[in-house]
């Protein structure tokens, strides 16, 4: 696979989407630290939605807000954060949090998959999402305002 990214600012400004629902995953001991760097989860078991746009089984909805919303304009302004200091850790993601986001018609048009144990991003096409190190941390704030339990 050919590597991709983009920063974060442009991707939130690129998807058109009514609204967006937050959700929790994979927080059971089968993606636990003992499989993370050891090849026994495939590249799209670990992402909110697999290859047939299917929810991940373990996935909880914990949220749900317009595009208009304040919620929505403090999820924009975080995202819309310049990219100063991109954090680079040496692990692979398990990604325990997502924001889908939906058209008029409740179709999906991107999901943004978030491991906030690596600072890293990726939407539904595997292209990374580059966000400053300082997003991660207004993020995690956000999600877990509306609910998210999130690991440290």
């Amino acid at each position: 696979m050919t590597y991709k990214a983009i920063q974060s600012k442009d991707y939130i400004k690129n998807v058109d989407f009514e609204y967006v629902e937050t959700y929790s995953f994979q927080q059971q001991a089968y993606y636990s630290d003992n499989t993370r760097n050891t090849g026994a989860i495939s590249w799209y078991d670990n992402r909110i939605i697999d290859l047939n746009g299917n929810l991940n089984s373990s996935s909880e909805k914990i949220s749900l807000f317009k595009r208009t919303s304040q919620d929505m304009i403090k999820l924009n302004h975080i995202l819309e954060t310049e990219v100063a200091n991109l954090p680079s850790w040496m692990c692979l993601p398990i990604y325990r949090d997502a924001i889908i986001f939906y058209n008029k018609t409740s179709e999906i048009v991107s999901a943004l998959n978030v491991c906030f144990e690596c600072s890293y991003m990726e939407n539904d096409k595997g292209i990374n999402i580059n966000a400053d190190e300082s997003t991660y941390g207004l993020l995690k704030s956000f999600l877990t305002s509306k609910g998210h339990k999130i690991r440290s």
